[in-house]
């Protein structure tokens, strides 16, 4: 019983730790500066690709999408390099790689060539996303590690609804070549900073990190078909915005980021308190909620209330899933663990603009947007029917 009591009283300190520091707060400033310039990409390379470049509403899909082939083909080597080198160098990479691309896209005269462009996109976002998110799981106390990986993510997408209206501002003032410019000059201004992190070395060792880890494979899948409904719906946002007659398409990209920016920072603690198969769970309904709403409410007003909606049902679902991938995961795995994590990020986006893209233009964008809440139910049963019970297993197991 002296025991119980005695466990019991140390979780309460565990959990009182604190999580921001001026080591987080700067990796989160990296990660906002860094997106900042990919949110002004987002905005515009759909419409750059069918006004400038002479494609379609599929090609801008199939654009869009090949960052996610590059991503995936990338990530696993770059989860390895940072369980070896530390996740300092993998940011840094991703910032250089994201200046390189949009000084491609600023040459770009066609559409192989902002294909091209891209690619180099996707392994940078590769590079970023899974170096700050492990940097971020690092930094954390082990009770706030959803806490964390939520204050990251909002980092990212506090950055992307900055940058379409800066990317507005400047196409309005100058041009689509002026906007690539300017940002492969603030994704070097984010590689700078990232210089200002401590470094940490990794671990190496003769054994290196799995290429793929199991741990992270069936959560993975859940947000595989989670995340559908926001790529699918941010993917084909500037294009649908015109066709409902839209004039500022900015407004629902800045909501979309207000809304993850307040969720996450006010309710980020919620898959460490009720634990993440409820919090994923509620996540999931919200998400198949918000895009039947989209696909039903065709006008301004609904662009704008559904880029909210499908913006709070992610804001909790990654957090959530996040903290099951990692559950576990020893640090020298870790980056192992979130590269193939992240990785079904990259088979969400390579697989959602080239398949929505086919749908829009055979049927229209009602029935692309009700085919990703589909598939939103379908994650909500591979979660209920495979990664909770393994999860209360293995809780029960623990204690």
């Amino acid at each position: 019983m002296a025991a119980k009591t005695s466990s019991s009283a140390a979780s309460p300190s565990i959990t009182d730790e604190p999580l921001m520091s001026r080591e987080f707060a700067t990796l989160m400033v990296v990660a906002s500066v860094y997106f900042l310039a990919t949110g002004a990409v987002n905005a515009l390379l759909p419409t750059f690709v069918v006004d400038e470049l002479g494609g379609t509403e599929a090609t801008a899909g199939f654009v869009m999408g090949s960052a996610a082939f590059s991503a995936l083909a990338t990530r696993i080597w770059f989860g390895r390099t940072a369980d070896r080198h530390g996740a300092r160098r993998l940011i840094a990479i991703g910032a250089v790689l994201g200046a390189v691309a949009f000084v491609m896209l600023a040459l770009s005269s066609n559409v192989e060539s902002a294909t091209g462009a891209r690619l180099v996109l996707g392994a940078s976002g590769a590079a970023m996303v899974t170096g700050s998110t492990m940097l971020g799981i690092q930094l954390a106390p082990v009770r706030r590690r959803s806490q964390a990986a939520a204050l990251v993510l909002v980092s990212f997408h506090a950055g992307m609804g900055v940058g379409p209206t800066f990317a507005e501002w400047m196409l309005s003032a100058f041009s689509y070549a002026w906007v690539w410019l300017s940002a492969a000059v603030v994704s070097v201004f984010s590689g700078l900073l990232a210089m200002l992190l401590t470094r940490r070395p990794g671990t190496p060792s003769d054994e290196p990190s799995p290429m793929i880890h199991r741990s992270a494979l069936w959560p993975g899948v859940v947000t595989l078909f989670g995340v559908f409904a926001f790529n699918g719906f941010m993917t084909f946002l500037p294009l649908y915005a015109r066709e409902v007659g839209m004039s500022n398409v900015g407004v629902a990209f800045l909501v979309s980021s207000a809304v993850m920016v307040v969720i996450r920072t006010t309710l980020g603690r919620v898959p460490d308190i009720i634990g993440p198969i409820r919090a994923g769970s509620g996540a999931l309904v919200l998400t198949v909620g918000a895009m039947v709403l989209i696909a039903l409410w065709a006008t301004p007003t609904g662009v704008i209330v559904g880029s909210g909606l499908v913006a709070a049902g992610l804001s909790l679902q990654s957090p959530s899933f996040i903290a099951i991938a990692v559950e576990g995961v020893s640090d020298r795995e870790r980056g192992s663990a979130m590269a193939t994590f992240t990785a079904f990020y990259d088979v969400a986006g390579a697989i959602v603009g080239p398949m929505l893209g086919l749908i829009v233009t055979n049927a229209g964008y009602q029935p692309a947007f009700l085919t990703t809440a589909a598939l939103a139910v379908v994650g909500l049963v591979v979660l209920h029917t495979v990664v909770a019970p393994k999860w209360n297993a293995a809780h029960r197991q623990m204690g």
